[in-house]
């Protein structure tokens, strides 16, 4: 069965029948709305106050094709061409991590421990931008600086900068290699996202992730699940300031390890915080002679 007629409620409906194959109903549902909002504006109470809205033969003919790449299984953030984030929008491209909503809670984790003072803030991965641009937005007064080892990573966040006029300060960094201490800037707090996917779970990933995002994003490399957060949590014990903080994303199965971690590595005041979700979702500590 086709689609039954150009009638924007009957196209919805059937698209998200279709995409239903692959997504939760509300999810299907809800990818439906940000193709009808992002390529010709509109939107349930567009439909609500005009139920017999239409689509011309032409705009149907982009929509079917936006769904249908849906369901090959491209991330409706791709189709679109970029995402919202902390009431921003970002662009989003194969280069960079589509941001999730646990990393908007992140951000807002960040900004409410935040000192009423300007401080100098540094998101390491900072991929699209997204952390370190909603930061500088929500905290003019502070320095914001971000590094990533990907140079069409650092190229979107360039952009999504620029787009959303915020001054960040974007640099190449390996975090890994033996000279990132002296890339990294002394700074007062540092959060980070870094990848935390084990190869074990790849199997229960989405095809629309595993085939459109970076896996060197997402993956942390062999069996070591904390080889990002030792080499993070060193070079933050050296380059934060006394008072410093330290915020990270992890994955759910090791906040008690990663707070060890970063006891470890002399931060104290750790702390693991749950997401929505209920699950064990980011770690914050403060830097070793932090002000108590």
């Amino acid at each position: 069965m086709g689609i039954p007629s150009n009638n924007v409620k009957a196209v919805a409906a059937y698209w998200s029948d279709q995409i239903e194959m692959f997504y939760p109903p509300k999810e299907a549902k809800a990818i439906v709305w940000i193709l009808l909002e992002h390529f010709f504006r509109i939107n349930r109470f567009a439909l609500a106050t005009n139920p017999e809205l239409r689509l011309s033969e032409s705009e149907l003919v982009i929509f079917n094709k936006a769904c249908e790449k849906i369901l090959h299984h491209i991330p409706v953030q791709h189709v679109t061409g970029e995402t919202e984030f902390c009431g921003l929008h970002f662009k989003v491209d194969r280069s960079v991590l589509i941001p999730r909503p646990e990393t908007e809670q992140l951000t807002q984790i960040v900004l409410k421990n935040l000192p009423p003072r300007p401080v100098r803030i540094l998101d390491i991965g900072v991929g699209s931008g997204a952390i370190a641009v909603s930061l500088k937005k929500n905290r003019p007064d502070c320095k914001v600086y971000g590094c990533d080892i990907s140079k069409e990573a650092l190229n979107v966040a360039r952009q999504n900068a620029e787009r959303n006029e915020a001054v960040i300060h974007l640099f190449e960094c390996d975090i890994l290699s033996d000279d990132a201490v002296e890339k990294i800037p002394k700074v007062d707090v540092v959060i980070s996202n870094p990848p935390y996917v084990c190869k074990s779970e790849r199997a229960a990933m989405r095809a629309n992730v595993l085939q459109n995002e970076p896996s060197e994003a997402l993956f942390v490399p062999g069996d070591n699940p904390l080889l990002f957060y030792r080499a993070i949590a060193e070079v933050a014990s050296l380059q934060l300031s006394p008072d410093g903080m330290l915020f990270f994303e992890i994955n759910e199965r090791f906040g008690k390890a990663t707070a060890e971690l970063l006891a470890h590595n002399g931060f104290h005041g750790v702390s693991v915080l749950k997401d929505f979700n209920r699950k064990e979702r980011f770690v914050m500590g403060k830097n070793k002679g932090a002000l108590k």
